[in-house]
């Protein structure tokens, strides 16, 4: 899969938080998606001991959810966890693995934010400009936004927002 080169990956804090703010204006919010036949899924995981990272993405074709494509790469990281600026951390190592798969998905989900993030530049939102593809990000956590109070029935959601604006749903998987 081509990967965009919007910018280099190097940079401090400042630098990263600059690339964030020029890039948002670039993010798309209606949907692109033409066809859904092949869907992807991108995580990252860590070594603990070691600035090792692990990144996998996935390719399935709907409906019956077959495995089509997936490649992995490990690489090591220099850039440290810093709150809102995961991409910089993550990013190296998934676009990496996304430069293997040969099935180009439809939509990607990522596990991170999307455009709930203080600058709309989450991980998924992120890389969405970067591999040119609907990106959504799914994060296990609220990192920014309001929203009220999520009935305990599987597929209730609310609306995340932050400053007035839509920014995400809160769903519940499952029952708790």
């Amino acid at each position: 899969m081509k990967v965009h080169s919007l910018h280099r990956w190097n940079v401090d804090y400042h630098g990263a938080v600059a690339i964030q703010n020029r890039l948002r204006s670039q993010i798309i919010f209606k949907n692109c998606v033409k066809k859904l036949e092949f869907i992807a899924g991108a995580d990252v995981s860590y070594n603990r001991k070691q600035p090792v990272l692990f990144g996998v993405v996935t390719v399935l074709r709907l409906p019956d959810f077959e495995e089509v494509d997936c490649a992995e790469t490990v690489l090591e990281t220099n850039f440290p966890y810093i709150p809102g600026l995961l991409t910089f951390r993550e990013a190296p190592v998934l676009l990496e693995a996304f430069k293997k798969i040969r099935v180009r998905p439809d939509v990607i989900l990522f596990d991170g934010q999307g455009v709930a993030h203080p600058r709309r530049m989450g991980l998924a939102a992120h890389l969405g400009l970067l591999l040119d593809t609907p990106s959504i990000g799914c994060a296990k956590t609220r990192f920014i936004g309001e929203y009220e109070s999520v009935k305990n029935k599987q597929g209730a959601y609310s609306d995340l927002t932050d400053a007035g604006e839509i920014i995400g749903a809160v769903l519940r998987t499952r029952e708790s």
